[in-house]
């Protein structure tokens, strides 16, 4: 039987965690706009010249040498329904070398509660050796919460993890009806307290993407880069205003549909990212295959995540989670050898051509379709 104190948290942050889950797995999440990837073209190299069992898809991302190029990205944690996620996809990330952020941790920070901190906690436990981002929220940064250095140490040290993704949400926010729109003074306070973090900070969007201009403000920061989040994938702000669904002449509802579909598309979002930023930059938001995430590394992304069918697999189970990887691995090795790269600095230098919207955009924005800052080969 529940505790008072975990009936109550029941309907504070951990309760809302997996109600956010039960929406994702059971309704129509996606956003009704692409990633617009698919405006973007490999050319075809009929002489190879590779051996396509030696192609080397392994990165190294913050000191951590990762087998491919994939971060399971940040779900779920915080409540005791969604801990067998977690564990499904630990044991994975151990076994087959890919690296895994997890959910919001506002909720052990909130409340001292086993359940809640051993949901987070059964990660590391689990995957001893894989690379872990751990994972808080802009607003509680900001004047009117304010986290403090040791709160940001207690969520880094629930997971021994090696970086932490401030996530920045203000679309969904200002739609979830608890939602924290006070994010005044969060920019400077990240900027200030960064360096005194033991491990890389990043900021992370959920679905609406990272403009030239924000980037540039993360690349004049101590920030290590930025998680892209792009539109395409999942819309958070569909999240919010599906919970509401059912209530007669909800404004959030009806102001939640209206802006479903707010944001830079993730493509876009790198480019854009990219054209001014040497740092970190992590690709996601609707990328559901290797092919797709290979066209993100050459577009400029280090790595490529997924969260939506990582989850999906894992409500399932651990077999599933491993198929889904394999698959992607292949994927993005068939990709590689289509295009004579024997390894991902190879596809960072690879041909990729432009057209329709995505040019249209890139034009609009000053963006060169030669893309200047890459690597040529």
């Amino acid at each position: 039987m529940l505790s008072q104190q975990e009936k109550e948290i029941n309907q504070e942050t951990s309760f809302r965690k997996l109600h956010h889950l039960e929406i994702c797995l059971k309704k129509k999440v996606q956003s009704h706009e692409t990633t617009r990837i698919e405006d973007f073209s490999f050319v075809h190299r009929a002489i190879c010249d590779l051996d396509f069992d030696s192609i080397d898809t392994s990165v190294v991302l913050w000191g951590k040498k990762l087998q491919l190029p994939l971060i399971a990205a940040a779900m779920t944690g915080g409540h005791p329904e969604v801990r067998k996620i977690n564990e499904n996809i630990a044991i994975a990330a151990q076994k087959l070398g890919f690296a895994m952020g997890v959910g919001s941790q506002r909720a052990a920070l909130e409340k001292n509660i086993s359940y809640i901190t051993e949901s987070f906690r059964v990660v590391r436990d689990l995957a001893p050796d894989a690379l872990l981002i751990g994972n808080l929220g802009a607003a509680q940064f900001g004047k009117k919460w304010n986290y403090s250095e040791e709160q940001i140490a207690r969520a880094i040290d629930l997971i021994q993890a090696q970086a932490l993704a401030i996530h920045v949400n203000p679309g969904q926010e200002v739609i979830q009806i608890e939602g924290d729109t006070y994010f005044q003074g969060f920019w400077e306070k990240i900027k200030n307290i960064a360096p005194s973090i033991k491990v890389p900070v990043i900021l992370k969007e959920v679905g609406s993407g990272f403009s030239r201009e924000d980037a540039l403000a993360v690349q004049n920061s101590p920030l290590a880069g930025i998680d892209i989040g792009g539109l395409g994938g999942t819309s958070w702000i569909g999240v919010e205003a599906l919970r509401l669904e059912n209530e007669k002449a909800s404004l959030n509802y009806e102001i939640g549909n209206l802006f479903w579909d707010w944001g830079i598309p993730t493509a876009l979002s790198l480019v854009e990212s990219r054209s001014v930023m040497n740092k970190v930059l992590i690709a996601t938001g609707g990328i559901r295959n290797g092919l797709e995430a290979a066209k993100m590394i050459a577009l400029g992304a280090d790595i490529a995540g997924m969260a939506l069918p990582f989850l999906e697999a894992a409500s399932c189970g651990l077999e599933q989670i491993e198929f889904l990887v394999k698959k992607f691995q292949k994927e993005l090795k068939i990709a590689m050898f289509l295009t004579g790269c024997k390894d991902i600095e190879d596809l960072k230098k690879t041909p990729i051509v432009v057209s329709g919207y995505s040019k249209e955009w890139m034009d609009q924005r000053n963006i060169a379709i030669s893309m200047p800052w890459r690597q040529q080969s």
